[in-house]
């Protein structure tokens, strides 16, 4: 039977093992144009259990990234949200307390982070939408690029 003309667009492998004490597994990544040749995002899923400082450096993208925060319970995302997250950004390094679902948009080139998931009730559910088919970061000065584990350096941030 010949293959079906548009399956180069699904992609159904995007499970990974969560490598932080304070995340579920598994944890869902989808990494662009790797696994689907011209896809022009990078989206990362993770369940956040317990607090933890992720990002503790500020750092800018070369497109535009989402950063969405919603309670851990897909049956109601914003009843279930019961958490204090602090995030940072801009060069004045503006704080904010996230207490409620909430999406941060980053434009392109702005400085953001710390991200600290400093006190969690109930499970977040975590996403970052970055606009671009490669995940990379300038941070002081270098930029890093990751492309998923056992690419790139074995799941490692790697400098460009």
């Amino acid at each position: 039977m010949a293959e079906k003309k548009y399956a180069k667009y699904l992609f159904s492998d995007f499970r990974e093992e969560a490598n932080l004490p304070a995340v579920t597994s598994p944890q869902a990544y989808f990494r662009g144009a790797r696994q689907i040749p011209g896809a022009n995002m990078n989206m990362g899923w993770q369940l956040f259990v317990k607090p933890i400082y992720l990002e503790k450096e500020p750092h800018t993208h070369d497109a535009d990234e989402y950063l969405i925060f919603l309670g851990g319970d897909p049956t109601d995302f914003f009843s279930s949200f019961e958490a204090e997250i602090d995030f940072w950004i801009g060069e004045e390094m503006e704080k904010y307390v996230i207490t409620r679902p909430t999406i941060i948009f980053v434009p392109k080139g702005l400085q953001h982070t710390p991200l600290n998931f400093r006190k969690i009730v109930k499970p977040v559910l975590f996403s970052a939408l970055l606009l671009t088919p490669k995940f990379t970061k300038t941070m002081g000065g270098k930029e890093y690029s990751y492309d998923g584990p056992g690419f790139g350096g074995a799941g490692k941030m790697l400098q460009v």
